[in-house]
């Protein structure tokens, strides 16, 4: 069954997730890929190297996103009054979760994510949820932008940040800079596939702490597999 390679993520049932992509040769990856197939699944992978991103695309994997990781030092800086999610009507909560369902599936339409999602669990049944900074902005009684951070041992770690516009983000942005402590240091991982995101890491002074992550989609109507 070869499911030393690959594992299966229940958050994005279409795909089987590879691992190991280094140590894999052409047959494995050819029987891989045909056992996704008889399964009508597809192939994710992500790689952190040159040589297996050559690999992958060369037997038929298409680059999807690439991650970014970044942390952001906080210093000193004035923003305006914010809207905590711990300040948040029980209306404007589960609004709040819709969002981010929304949001979440939004930029994984080519890997989809489940139906099955608990977004509850994802945020306020998870402990390191941080209500007291993670924010929003309203309009009209209505969220508008959203900052969500964790907990991350001493620091924090960014979860997701989307709104309606990117203009109304980045200020929720500075305002963000505003309440967090200063000393301590807010990490994130940047999806290209997310534009939200993305205009958050082109706009403030993040510093790449890793290397870039490829991510690659293979999906059973490819046509590369050998003829046997």
């Amino acid at each position: 069954m070869m499911t030393e390679f690959y594992n299966i993520n229940e958050n994005h049932p279409n795909n089987f997730n590879l691992t190991q992509v280094p140590d894999m040769d052409v047959d494995t990856i050819w029987a891989l890929q045909a056992q996704a197939q008889a399964k009508h699944k597809g192939l994710v992978a992500q790689v952190f190297d040159r040589v297996s991103l050559g690999f992958l695309e060369d037997r038929g994997f298409n680059l999807i996103y690439t991650t970014h990781f970044a942390k952001l030092n906080v210093r000193d800086y004035v923003g305006e009054p914010v809207v905590t999610v711990d300040e948040l009507e029980p209306d404007l909560k589960q609004e709040l979760l819709m969002l981010l369902r929304d949001h979440y599936e939004r930029i994984h339409r080519t890997n989809p994510a489940s139906k099955n999602i608990n977004y509850q669990d994802w945020l306020f049944g998870n402990r390191h949820f941080d209500l007291k900074h993670s924010i929003v902005r309203l309009s009209h009684q209505h969220i508008v932008a959203v900052i969500l951070i964790f907990e991350n041992e001493n620091d924090f770690k960014l979860g997701w940040t989307f709104g309606d516009d990117v203009s109304v983000l980045l200020d929720l942005w500075r305002d963000l800079l505003g309440i967090l402590p200063i000393g301590k240091v807010l990490y994130a991982e940047f999806e290209s596939n997310d534009l939200f995101a993305m205009s958050v890491y082109d706009t403030f002074m993040w510093h790449d702490i890793d290397t870039v992550a490829q991510t690659l989609l293979w999906q059973d109507t490819s046509n590369n597999l050998r003829n046997v």
